[in-house]
């Protein structure tokens, strides 16, 4: 960098920008048509967006601290969707989506 302030600076600003957009990202998104799905949205925003799935099945539970000694169980429930000849798995705990997989190219 031949010495020239203004030459680090713009390698510093270039770094903090990159920085800044990373941090903005969501985990994971998904689009379906126009619509633009994150993890946290509730299911009827995801069907709304993306249309019925091509399957649905309960793939467990999960148990959270509830209020005293109690325990709120929650299901797991997988969601399989088409979007732009992929299929996607959604996992959705209780009513929110919390991860979205590839789940292989359509045929």
């Amino acid at each position: 960098m031949n010495g020239n302030p203004g030459n680090l600076r713009m390698v510093i600003s270039g770094i903090l920008l990159a920085g800044l957009l990373l941090q903005g990202a969501p985990a994971a998104a998904l689009r379906c048509g126009s619509e633009l799905i994150d993890e946290g949205d509730l299911k009827h925003e995801v069907l709304r967006a993306c249309g019925e799935p091509v399957s649905r099945e309960i793939i467990g539970t999960s148990e959270r601290p509830g209020q005293g000694s109690r325990e709120n169980v929650l299901l797991l429930e997988e969601w399989i969707i088409e979007s732009r000849r992929y299929y996607y798995s959604l996992i959705f705990e209780g009513n929110r989506l919390v991860r979205i997989e590839d789940a292989g190219r359509r045929h």
